[in-house]
């Protein structure tokens, strides 16, 4: 399981690089073109607005995994410990049930899309292939999210064991 979440992790931690890379890197080329050579190509935009939204929904993936989210920790930072365990167990429960409800509602817009057989208008690549970012992203999330919630339950259930070795020991 390990490996599997090591592989996962260099995978979207690739990815992300790769799609912010070629992005900048197109956007870069369109305005050296438009303002050097008074030029401009017409798919370079689309193109880089598509790896920026799936840099966005893989990114979402990382930042769950590292807790790097922005939260309003004010009422975290004054709760004893044992409410703090807690309260990211229902924070991660409410992130793994909207993943949920953005993953279902992303199949049904690809489902839609390719209904319809739709294309970009510039790279005339099918419609459905920037909009799987949403459903991908929102599984990637919501795994992350369980992860945590994992982690979190174990914290709180090695806590429990320790508070009754404790209390033995009294």
């Amino acid at each position: 399981m390990r490996t599997c979440n090591k592989l996962l992790n260099h995978a979207e931690e690739y990815f992300g690089f790769v799609t912010l890379l070629g992005a900048t890197f197109l956007v870069f080329v369109q305005v050296v073109l438009r303002y050097v050579f008074n030029y401009s190509l017409i798919w370079t935009e689309e193109m880089a607005r598509y790896l920026i939204i799936w840099f966005i929904f893989i990114g979402s993936s990382i930042a769950v995994r590292e807790r790097a989210h922005a939260k309003v920790d004010v009422l975290f930072s004054y709760v004893p410990p044992r409410i703090k365990k807690m309260l990211s167990i229902s924070a991660s429960s409410m992130g793994i049930l909207f993943c949920v409800l953005i993953t279902v509602s992303g199949w049904q817009m690809i489902k839609n899309v390719t209904q319809y057989m739709n294309v970009t208008p510039a790279l005339e690549i099918p419609m459905y292939i920037p909009y799987l970012a949403i459903p991908i992203g929102g599984l990637l999330m919501g795994l992350r999210f369980l992860q945590l919630l994992l982690e979190d339950w174990k914290k709180v259930s090695l806590s429990k064991e320790e508070g009754m070795e404790g209390e033995k020991r009294l």
